[in-house]
């Protein structure tokens, strides 16, 4: 066996390595700079049909766990990557549990859904704030609905981000246009179309069930 056939061998094991990657584990104390004993809450209303397998597009169906919610992260992994860094060969996921009641949770976390990194997705989704600031811009006369997971015709832009959280970008590219896109489910998208800071309407390629 020749020293050139050696190196080469030697090549082409560094081109697998870098373009299969590896999972790796992300710090979430660290990514939201929290200081020790500080307790992470959801940011929004976390929907979900399989607890083991929730989608970072928060399809709007089945069970959710509320805003505000005590969490204790469990492990956080982000995913491999192509040699280009752009291609997810493994999607990340971020598992966590509710100490109240000592449930996991897992959302399977995929970037070319969300259009951002794992660790921006962390810090939209988890919040330090207490749970009244999380509910602070929800008009009064909203917020039963709000608690209730329900959305309608002129309730506010700020009881949709409790509800629903921001829309991904994938399909909504800023927060300031009029029209903001969300999911049923993987396979039914809805339209909320605002007039200032309400909802004027609510468009979908199905009925929802407000």
């Amino acid at each position: 066996m020749n020293l050139r056939f050696l190196k080469n061998i030697a090549a082409a094991a560094s081109v697998v390595l870098v373009m299969g990657g590896c999972a790796s584990k992300v710090n979430v104390s660290e990514v939201l700079q929290q200081p020790l004993d500080t307790q992470l809450r959801t940011r929004y209303h976390l929907w979900y049909t399989n607890a083991g397998e929730i989608s970072p597009l928060n399809y709007m169906e089945g069970k959710f766990i509320p805003a505000g919610t005590v969490i204790e992260p469990v492990e956080v992994k982000r995913g491999s990557y192509d040699i280009w860094g752009s291609v997810s060969v493994t999607d990340g996921s971020i598992k966590f549990r509710t100490p109240a009641d000592g449930k996991e949770y897992i959302i399977i976390y995929d970037q070319h859904l969300t259009m951002i990194p794992i660790e921006k997705f962390i810090r939209q989704f988890i919040t330090t704030a207490p749970a009244g600031d999380i509910y602070k811009n929800v008009p009064e006369n909203e917020m039963t609905r709000v608690k209730a997971g329900r959305l309608e015709k002129n309730m506010s832009t700020a009881s949709v981000l409790v509800v629903l959280g921001p829309p991904a970008l994938s399909r909504t590219s800023k927060m300031t246009n009029q029209s903001w896109l969300y999911w049923k489910n993987k396979d039914i998208v809805f339209r909320l179309i605002f007039r200032g800071n309400k909802i004027r309407q609510i468009g979908s390629l199905d009925k929802l069930d407000f």
